[in-house]
């Protein structure tokens, strides 16, 4: 909603993503992952899309603290200093 993208969630067959302008995965681990290639097949240009760049960035901005509107999602974590 935030960058005015409609979104839908349902399952879709393997072969929607063959004709796929971009995708990205998202994970714990992963966070925002572009994808620019299925079984072989090149995925729109081959590089991230516009709006998975536009998502990354924002994803990003929201979990280092660089966003104010989303800063309160954030903990600090406390390392002691060893001495």
């Amino acid at each position: 909603k935030e960058l005015g993208v409609e979104t839908i969630q349902r399952q879709i067959d393997r072969t929607e993503l063959y004709i796929a302008d971009e995708i990205f995965m998202t994970g714990t681990a992963a966070h925002l992952t572009p994808v620019t290639e299925v079984d072989r097949r090149v995925v729109g240009s081959g590089r991230p899309g516009p709006i998975t760049s536009r998502l990354s960035q924002l994803f990003f901005d929201c979990i280092r603290g660089k966003n104010e509107k989303y800063r309160h999602w954030c903990t600090p974590a406390r390392v002691p200093v060893a001495q």
